[in-house]
């Protein structure tokens, strides 16, 4: 979804400053912004649903956290742990190194259950 910058005039139709622009293609869509005509917005849905996440935050005591960040660590490499996180519901926008993957895993409180599923097996 992408919201106007400026009075864009696209196939036809005209959309005004800060008006949503819906029903483009991807292509068109990344062409607009690529211009600097557009930028791109979340959905009202998913920004409720990233505001929850970051609630869903705990705290966790220091030794703990060291305990999962390193058991964690040595059972996955980046790739598995990426795709097993993303399975049991961590949000992972925006991180790339394992490191943070394995502290978002901690803080949104999945560690046991990555840790649980790698010894059913």
């Amino acid at each position: 979804m992408i919201r106007a910058k400026q009075a864009i005039r696209h196939n036809n139709v005209t959309y005004k400053k800060g008006g949503i622009i819906e029903g483009l293609t991807e292509s068109e869509e990344n062409r607009l912004v690529r211009l600097k005509s557009a930028e791109y917005v979340i959905s009202p849905e998913e920004e409720l649903k990233k505001q929850q996440v970051a609630k869903d935050v705990k705290e966790i005591p220091q030794a703990l956290f060291e305990e999962l960040r390193k058991a964690l660590d040595e059972e996955y490499n980046a790739e598995e742990l990426k795709r097993e996180a993303k399975d049991v519901g961590v949000d992972l926008t925006g991180l790339t190194r394992k490191d943070d993957i394995i502290e978002a895993i901690i803080r949104q409180g999945k560690a046991d259950e990555l840790l649980e599923e790698d010894h059913n097996e």
